[in-house]
């Protein structure tokens, strides 16, 4: 059977990614510039999963996220 690993923000990680996003988004574009995106990690261990973003040359926490995997 045939599986695939799912990453879901929780609400409050979800909650401050896209504040931070906006935010980092609306700045670029009021400076003529393209928006950058952001890189996104997840860092997972047996007691659970984190959420940061590298933007800005900062690391930014989101907090905790629920990694589980799902049949196909």
């Amino acid at each position: 059977m045939k599986q695939k690993l799912v990453i879901e923000f929780s609400e409050e990680a979800t909650e401050k990614y896209l504040n931070w996003i906006t935010a980092q988004t609306e700045a670029e574009v009021d400076a003529d510039c393209e928006p950058s995106g952001a890189l996104i990690m997840v860092e997972l261990s047996s007691l659970g999963a984190e959420v940061y973003a590298q933007g800005n040359k900062k690391t930014i926490e989101f907090g905790d996220a629920n990694v589980f995997l799902k049949d196909c």
